[in-house]
């Protein structure tokens, strides 16, 4: 199923070109403010991410724009913390924009609808708000909890609030989904989620196996290989496995509604 739909892909070169030119983006920006900082060393995230995929998903080096990683005592790094606010706030808008827009180019790519700039403008203005206040709610939740975590399990808090957040992300695993092919408010898009996910086939159980591992190997590959030239290879490479993938839910997604 996943590489039937990677196999699609160079016929929706949207469902590409949009997380690339994103994660381009936040890349070029977090090199202007920080330059390509980090260092190669072998770690991974168990990371699962629906809609719109991005490479910073799997990164542990802290210098793409638009990104959010607590400290070790559950707090912001150091540094220019108004400049990363900022820009943070400013990759939000921008995120909640191009969100609404490609989940919506999925489902016309599910539906075999031809793609078009135009639709996805459309898209992302008619759910620019709710996906706007769901990555609020998302981002304050992290924080929230990761800070708790911390506090309650010192050491052990970033690891308890991931497996937190990734059980909680696999629960609602339709929720942006939902959102767009429901037309609905965020409140009554978290049940409508997970009714979907209480009639989930193998074929979801799989894809989501599937997209946890893949997202620990291109974390171990991201970080262990921290030199510019593989980096952009392999977020291209990433971006367009996981453009795939969505394809690939978004499917699935259709196949439950009407199933069910």
């Amino acid at each position: 199923m996943l590489l039937g739909n990677i196999r699609k892909l160079p016929g929706y070169p949207l469902l590409v070109g949009l997380p690339v030119a994103l994660d381009g983006l936040s890349v070029l920006a977090g090199i202007l403010m920080n330059g390509f900082q980090g260092s190669p060393h072998v770690t991974f995230k168990l990371a699962f991410q629906m809609g719109m995929p991005s490479v910073s998903a799997v990164t542990e080096q802290r210098f793409m724009a638009g990104t959010v990683q607590l400290g070790a005592d559950g707090g912001l790094p150091a540094g220019s913390a108004a400049t990363a606010l900022l820009v943070l706030l400013l990759f939000l808008l921008v995120q909640a924009f191009v969100q609404g827009g490609y989940i919506g180019l999925l489902r016309d790519a599910a539906s075999g609808r031809p793609l078009t700039l135009a639709a996805f403008r459309a898209y992302g203005a008619r759910y620019f708000t709710r996906f706007l206040l769901l990555d609020l709610l998302v981002l304050a939740v992290i924080l929230a909890g990761g800070a708790l975590a911390v506090l309650l399990f010192r050491g052990g808090g970033a690891v308890v609030s991931l497996l937190a957040f990734l059980i909680l992300r696999v629960w609602f695993v339709y929720l942006e989904f939902t959102l767009v092919a429901k037309n609905c408010g965020i409140r009554e898009a978290f049940p409508l989620a997970l009714g979907s996910f209480k009639r989930r086939t193998r074929s979801t159980t799989s894809l989501i196996v599937k997209a946890v591992l893949l997202n620990v190997l291109f974390g171990l590959l991201v970080n262990a290989l921290w030199v510019s030239f593989f980096f952009f290879l392999l977020l291209f490479l990433y971006d367009y496995i996981f453009a795939g993938m969505q394809l690939a839910f978004m499917e699935e997604y259709e196949r439950i509604e009407r199933d069910g």
